[in-house]
């Protein structure tokens, strides 16, 4: 009885096995994109949705939470919620300026990182997100660095408040793309932190 269950667990054993090794050969392994393919794409990319968990450390204030951003052309909408599911803020662009939401009132100005930095007390270089979330260097960023496949690992901004930030790319996914994964801004100016970990992008 006892032979028969073991020859009955091997050939079980033995058809997972199978099994798993036909789902594995049938896995393509992504190509990754050339260095200059991959950033002509990524400076294209003008539609995009992430989710994340975003941290900021500020001088007078810390906040994490979940952000969520959604970019359509040159305008975006973001929200950040705490962990428990409390609203920080919530962000529009349109051709007419920025609308923030936070603590039950709404604001509108031209600049949405100056209506947030006043609103909130924390720096973020916002006007800038849609190009370094998908990890691309406004063209007023300088000290650029680069890996051996091509990808922008850290340069220095310079947000519209004028305001230097160090940005830092320490992981990407393994897609085509190599978007970001993992992204900390440090700022210059006051030791301002923020830490910026994509759970996911949808494109």
């Amino acid at each position: 009885m006892f032979a028969a269950i073991k020859t009955g667990c091997f050939v079980v054993f033995s058809l997972i096995l199978t099994g798993c090794a036909s789902h594995s050969s049938q896995l393509k392994p992504v190509i990754p994109l050339s260095a200059q393919q991959r950033q002509l794409q990524l400076e294209q990319l003008q539609e995009f949705t992430l989710t994340g968990a975003l941290g900021v450390k500020a001088p007078q204030e810390s906040v994490s939470g979940s952000l969520n951003w959604q970019q359509q052309g040159p305008y975006f909408q973001a929200s950040m919620t705490n962990f428990v599911g409390i609203s920080i803020f919530e962000l529009e662009t349109d051709a007419l300026g920025a609308t923030v939401k936070a603590d039950g009132e709404t604001h509108q100005a031209q600049s949405a990182s100056a209506l947030l930095d006043y609103l909130s007390g924390w720096s973020l270089p916002i006007e800038e997100m849609p190009l370094w979330l998908k990890g691309v260097a406004s063209p007023e960023s300088f000290n650029h660095q680069w890996d051996a496949q091509g990808r922008l690992t850290s340069f220095t901004l310079k947000d519209s408040q004028q305001r230097d930030w160090q940005v830092s790319y320490t992981e990407f996914f393994p897609d085509a793309l190599a978007l970001p994964k993992r992204i900390q801004l440090d700022s210059k100016a006051d030791g301002s932190r923020i830490k910026l970990v994509v759970r996911k992008w949808q494109l």
